[in-house]
């Protein structure tokens, strides 16, 4: 990114020389359209988006979306980062700096880091909400930003893949189903999918995980917003606190999953929601929680068996690359279906009960 210095210094009123860049590594990786810039004691983000063209119907590009979302978070206090520098022909930002760890590779460190992130989790859930808040207050001038994106199309698929999963586990049983087991199994899937599929949705980030949170002097913010649009919020609460570890994984670690949500978040998060979204009772807030969470990891799983099926495809091999020992991931994503009870949620809990019964 040695070409935006120039007109960063411009902007700065400083010379080139001024200006320093540093890499960001994430993991075994290094970030190719990031990095960092420091200007006397200061340090900012510089980011170059890949693409540039246009992605909504309005004619916005990532980079023009993303400078839009921002600056107007910002302004109503929302914690996102100050857009400080703009280039719409380099389609590139300058933003404030966060923090030095994501949320993600926090959570990764190990069992006890857990502990050290629990107080955070209520302030994360609170600026969620700020956002929340902020997004439906000004639709109208968010909407030029927005993307065409199906989440009911989207849900279904991955209702459909889940199921499937479910099925395969069934297989691998040494014992199959019952008649009252598989009429038990059909209902609690009906049950889960209506829930899901009649939630109301709200207007938000589209690119939701925990590497998209920042710390910093243990206050969070939220990052990445170049795409937009209508989803459910309890499954962007899900994807966001669910640590993937991609590309973190090193000889001292075993590559798992890492769900930093428990019935006392999830109590918090579906109060709030019925007291200022929603007039329908807490219970059915967690329930489509507790679902969410329930149908991502066995996404996780699909996920995991369709590119141990096809190792050679170059999606299925970056994705074995990232998350490392397959086997290992699948067992940490199967304790999170049967262990991580959100809710009292009949469907639910009989879906988690079933699936249980498999690995005995």
């Amino acid at each position: 990114m040695e070409h935006l210095i120039k007109h960063i210094a411009a902007h700065f009123k400083t010379d080139t020389e001024a200006l320093k860049l540093e890499p960001i590594q994430h993991g075994t990786r290094q970030r190719h359209n990031v990095c960092i810039l420091r200007f006397d004691a200061e340090k900012y983000l510089l980011k170059q988006h890949d693409i540039t063209i246009s992605v909504v119907d309005a004619g916005h590009t990532p980079s023009q979306i993303e400078a839009a979302v921002l600056t107007l978070l910002h302004d109503n206090g929302c914690r996102v980062p100050q857009l400080i520098w703009q280039s719409e022909h380099h389609h590139a930002l300058l933003l404030e700096w966060c923090g030095e760890f994501t949320l993600d590779a926090l959570a990764q460190r190990s069992e006890k880091s857990l502990q050290h992130l629990k107080p955070l989790l209520p302030d994360i859930l609170r600026e969620l909400s700020k956002i929340e808040i902020c997004f439906a207050t000004h639709a109208a001038r968010f909407a030029p930003y927005v993307f065409r994106f199906n989440a009911q199309a989207t849900l279904q698929d991955l209702l459909e893949r889940a199921k499937k999963v479910v099925g395969y586990l069934s297989h691998l049983s040494d014992s199959p189903m019952s008649a009252v087991q598989t009429e038990m199994l059909t209902n609690a899937w009906n049950g889960l999918a209506d829930r899901l599929q009649n939630a109301p949705m709200t207007l938000g980030n589209l690119d939701n995980n925990a590497r998209n949170i920042v710390i910093r002097d243990a206050s969070p913010s939220f990052i990445d917003f170049a795409s937009i649009g209508w989803n459910w919020q309890e499954m962007r609460l899900v994807q966001l606190l669910n640590s993937i570890g991609a590309f973190l994984v090193s000889p001292s670690e075993t590559g798992r999953f890492v769900s930093l949500l428990d019935r006392e978040l999830v109590g918090i998060y579906a109060e709030w929601v019925s007291t200022h979204r929603e007039t329908c009772l807490p219970a059915e807030i967690a329930a489509r929680v507790d679902s969410h969470h329930l149908l991502f990891y066995l996404s996780v799983i699909d996920q995991l068996l369709r590119a141990v099926a096809a190792p050679e495809t170059t999606e299925n091999r970056m994705l074995l690359e990232a998350w490392g020992d397959a086997q290992l991931r699948f067992q940490s994503a199967l304790r999170h279906i049967i262990d991580t009870n959100l809710s009292d949620d009949i469907h639910t809990n009989q879906m988690r009960e079933i699936i249980a019964s498999f690995s005995t």
